[in-house]
Parts: C-alpha cells; sequence; structure tokens
C-alpha cells in the first residue's frame, strides 16, 4: 500500500496536495474519520468526471488545477499516479460530505480532508493549523485533553510539527467539521468531459 503524507497535502490542492510542500504541520486523527461510519468502495456517480479550480473549464484552465474522479480513485491532469479508494486513500461519508482520511508515512495516524459537491462546484476543506485561531478553536471545540501539539525534538520552543486531534465521537467531528475547517480549494465541473474521457 503506498503510504502518503497529508502534511503536504493541506499545503496544495486536492490530488497534488498530496505531493507537494513539505513545510507544513500535520493535523492528524487516531484512524479514518468517521470511526463509527463504513468505508466506501466508489464516489457518487454525480461525483464522477473532471473538475477544475478555473471557472471556465479545461480549455482555459492554464495553470489550474485538474481534478479527475471516477468511480474509485481520483488523479490530477497530468498524474501518472491514482489514488485508489481502499489502498491509498479511505472514504467514508458523514451526511452530504465525503470524508477523505489518508495514512501518514512515518505512523499509524491519518489526515482528513473534507469534501462536499453542491451541484457542478465541489468544495475542499482541511485542517489548518496556520489558520488564524485554528488551534485554539479545535481545543475549544474538543477539549485539551484531547488534542495534542507535537513540536520538534519535543521542546515547545522549536516549530510545531504535529497536531493530534481525537474528538471522542461523531457529534465533536462534526462541530471540528464545521468550526474548525479551512477552504482549501474550490473545483467546478467541466462540462464536456466525462471522467473516462479525460486526458
Amino acid at each position: 500500500m503506498m503510504r502518503l503524507e497529508l502534511g503536504r497535502w493541506t499545503c496544495s490542492i486536492f490530488v497534488a496536495l498530496l505531493l507537494a510542500t513539505t513545510g507544513c504541520v500535520d493535523v492528524t486523527f487516531p484512524e479514518p474519520m468517521p470511526d463509527n461510519r463504513r468505508e466506501l468502495d466508489h464516489f457518487p456517480a454525480s461525483w464522477e468526471g473532471t473538475w477544475t479550480s478555473h471557472v471556465q473549464g479545461i480549455d482555459a484552465a492554464g495553470e489550474d488545477e485538474i481534478l479527475i474522479v471516477k468511480r474509485d480513485r481520483i488523479r490530477g491532469l497530468g498524474d501518472d499516479e491514482e489514488l485508489v479508494l481502499g489502498q491509498d486513500v479511505v472514504l467514508k461519508r458523514l451526511g452530504r460530505k465525503r470524508i477523505l482520511s489518508f495514512p501518514q508515512k512515518d505512523s499509524d495516524r491519518y489526515s482528513v480532508v473534507v469534501a462536499q459537491r453542491r451541484g457542478d462546484v465541489l468544495e475542499v476543506r482541511a485542517f489548518d493549523p496556520k489558520e488564524s485561531g485554528a488551534i485554539e478553536t479545535w481545543e475549544a471545540t474538543i477539549g485539551a485533553d484531547r488534542m495534542l501539539q507535537i513540536h520538534r525534538k519535543d521542546d515547545p520552543e522549536k516549530r510545531l510539527k504535529e497536531v493530534q486531534l481525537n474528538p471522542k465521537n461523531t457529534r465533536q467531528l462534526r462541530a471540528l467539521l464545521r468550526e474548525g475547517t479551512t477552504e482549501l480549494v474550490t473545483y467546478t465541473r467541466v462540462k464536456d468531459l466525462k471522467a473516462n474521457e479525460a486526458p
């Protein structure tokens, strides 16, 4: 199984985010979220297709991000590797949201990204510890005893390396999703291409 660092993920975009910068602080959970929901083996049919972060579609996309969602996998345009559900990423449902949990490279914890589709718009949100007040919001939402900040060399004076969030139930997770996530990227469906027709 390919192990990916989602800390890199949350600094960039929906698929390429996983391969981008390394200077981010990881925000992790003890298991794929939500913990009491079954793992899904496919995206809803309404999510399948080609998405762009550029409103005018793939021909005008230029440097904008392209996301291709197939039944059981996702990839960015031009990416050689796909992320396969159940192998590289765990997909679960919480209401209308789809929660993607990525295994951390060097631990048994998971990084989480939240996606929600509204018509032809796909919004992706993540936990960003650099967002103003984020850590305080998480602590107020789930309690200090359910959150751990890990610094380099275990020295609180050193750079923050990871924030471990451990919600005790789905109610706390919902509150974290509502109050503690930051918009990462918003995609618009490319009307003229289906997932199977994408380059």
